[in-house]
């Protein structure tokens, strides 16, 4: 009965030793970086939007460029566009991709350190006086690999 006793203390810190500590980078050096930066931009800017003649709505099709500039990639939490009204500011449109959408239809959620990821959209509108000229905001939040949250939007015209 003592011999078990050293030698299933000793199996437990060997297992111990084997399984990574919590708080592990799994042998992953990460950089000296603080925090993520990002970079967004839209494509074309300003976005050119088509009016349907019949029905007043509008279609601007565009793409979101999103680029990490400070050497610490991470995990996009979501990617969001609104258009708004410009006379009254009320929004009349909103997409959303969340980080499921942006593996489906991006091909992955991941932006690498100094990386960039294109998000194609395409928004449909109409406006109450059934003009065509709107505000649109993009916005985007990523979860870096420091567990920082980083929130970055920009304002882009749609003619």
């Amino acid at each position: 009965m003592t011999l078990l006793r050293p030698s299933a203390a000793l199996l437990l810190l060997v297992s111990a030793c084997a399984l990574p500590a919590c708080n592990s980078n799994n042998g992953v050096t990460l950089p000296s970086t603080v925090n993520a930066v990002l970079a967004i931009t839209v494509d074309p800017t300003p976005v050119v939007g088509t009016q349907n003649t019949l029905t007043y709505v509008v279609t601007a099709p565009y793409q979101i460029h999103v680029t990490e500039t400070n050497g610490l990639g991470g995990e996009l939490v979501f990617v969001s566009a609104s258009v708004y009204n410009p006379t009254t500011g009320a929004q009349v449109a909103l997409q959303y991709y969340d980080s499921a959408d942006l593996t489906v239809f991006v091909g992955s959620k991941r932006l690498e350190a100094k990386g960039e990821l294109v998000v194609k959209q395409t928004m449909t509108y109409t406006l109450a006086d059934y003009s065509k000229a709107a505000n649109m905001t993009v916005t985007v939040q990523m979860k870096d690999d420091r567990a920082n949250l980083i929130t970055q939007s920009i304002l882009v015209k749609i003619e």
